[in-house]
């Protein structure tokens, strides 16, 4: 397949960008308080980060050219630097556990858009702080991380004098577990589907997580082995298109597009745009021109080769 072949339904990025990744909130100079051009934006860089999204997906499956230059297949991005063994483990592991968190707020039963931002960006906020103690490269956290531990997750009077907390295990997102009494699998259960936001509280099976480490929207439940990388990511990149499109059905007119809709979904799109972002892209491109030079210089050798 030669390099002409490559998706002509993306259009060509601008300079510093990677197809809309790195394009922000702002609406145009003058029209920032215009509900209707807020709204205008907001669809186009949703579609600009779903398209974006469906490019990477598509890029990490081997089916397209990287920006119409090189091809790589999944042999091929597993030689990169940053995707040995230990460090993509970590990374899927993490993708899986925002990916299993998400379809909770996906599936929040609300018509308020403002409500699903607010919880977006809760998940998100936690899925960061998560990151940071657990960084995706699997290097260790830093000594001032840990010593953030029981000040960072400091749970509010109102969440712990009006709401119980919620167990989560390996069981909620039906993986198997041994259990000897159905009425616990049931009770486990109906916790998980309570429609109340709940802190969710680890057992001893949870190794991974610090003493005090707890979250209130993103699930952590033991993992019986390292998932598969490039499934886990493709995954998360459908679940996260999913957001988008959430988003742009609740935004549905701009008479609900108020200062604090805008500034939602300047929140969740940025620490969306950095979950993806952040060393990907990069990597892609470090790779890319790598390559691009290896290519040149082959063909370098081959025409002067033939001159001499």
């Amino acid at each position: 397949m030669d390099a002409s072949e490559a998706p002509l339904n993306y259009a060509k990025p601008s300079s510093g960008s990677a197809y809309g990744m790195n394009s922000n909130i702002s609406a145009p100079a003058g029209n920032t308080q215009n509900p209707t051009s807020i709204y205008q934006h907001i669809h186009e860089l949703s579609a600009k980060r779903v398209s974006t999204l469906d490019y990477l997906r598509k890029a990490h499956e081997g089916r397209v050219y990287w920006f119409n230059t090189l091809l790589f297949s999944k042999g091929d991005i597993s030689k990169l630097p940053s995707f040995d063994p230990r460090k993509l483990a970590r990374r899927a592991t993490n993708y899986l556990l925002l990916g299993l968190s998400l379809p909770t707020v996906l599936d929040l039963n609300t018509a308020n858009p403002l409500d699903y931002l607010r919880a977006l960006n809760a998940l998100l906020s936690e899925f960061e702080t998560y990151q940071q103690i657990h960084p995706p490269d699997g290097s260790n956290p830093s000594s001032l991380s840990r010593a953030k531990l029981p000040q960072m997750f400091k749970r509010s009077t109102y969440a712990t004098s009006t709401k119980g907390r919620r167990s989560s295990s390996a069981a909620d997102i039906g993986l198997p577990m041994n259990t000897s009494d159905p009425t616990d699998l049931k009770s486990m259960s109906g916790n998980f589907a309570s429609a109340n936001s709940s802190t969710v509280s680890f057992g001893a099976s949870e190794r991974d997580l610090l003493p005090g480490e707890e979250y209130t929207h993103l699930l952590t439940p033991s993992l019986p082995f390292d998932p598969d990388f490039f499934e886990t990511f493709a995954t998360l990149c459908d679940v996260l298109i999913d957001c988008y499109t959430r988003i742009t059905s609740l935004i549905s007119s701009p008479a609900v597009c108020t200062p604090a809709i805008v500034e939602g979904f300047t929140k969740a799109d940025a620490r969306l745009r950095k979950v993806i972002v952040a060393g990907i892209v990069k990597e892609f491109e470090d790779s890319s021109r790598s390559g691009i030079k290896n290519e040149i210089a082959g063909i370098g050798k081959v025409i002067l080769g033939g001159l001499a």
